[in-house]
């Protein structure tokens, strides 16, 4: 009988003081980076310019980050 195996990734993170780590799944990090894109046209204000800035940082640390299992095992990540 075979054992099922589940495809994980294994990662080390290094945090400085202030900073935190979070893992949830891809599309709820692509929800809350629309919700601030969506914060920022709604309050045009000097919160605007922030709520862009911080949906854009979501984008671009999931997108750096996001685990999609290719099945490759030698797959450079």
């Amino acid at each position: 009988m075979t054992k099922k195996q589940m495809n994980k990734k294994k990662i080390s993170l290094k945090v400085v003081t202030g900073q935190t780590a979070i893992v949830l799944d891809y599309d709820i990090a692509m929800h809350i980076a629309e919700t601030y894109d969506y914060l920022a046209t709604e309050h045009l204000d000097e919160h605007s310019e922030s709520f862009r800035a911080i949906a854009d940082h979501i984008r671009y640390e999931a997108n750096e980050n996001h685990f999609n299992d290719s099945g490759d095992e030698y797959e450079d990540w």
